[in-house]
């Protein structure tokens, strides 16, 4: 249960930071921060679906 709940909290915060810095570029590169803020989302969520170890 607690890893289920980190991951639900990862992807809440990564929301949060998309929608306050997605308009933001990532110093000289081209790509925005809400393609990293994305890709910490989708990894919240595969830790939320792991199944926990007993």
């Amino acid at each position: 249960m607690k890893k289920q709940l980190q991951g639900i909290a990862i992807i809440l915060v990564s929301i949060l930071l998309i929608i306050g810095f997605g308009n933001e570029p990532v110093f000289d590169f081209s790509f925005r921060w809400s393609a990293i803020f994305t890709i910490i989302g989708i990894v919240g969520a595969v830790i939320t679906f792991l199944p926990e170890k007993k």
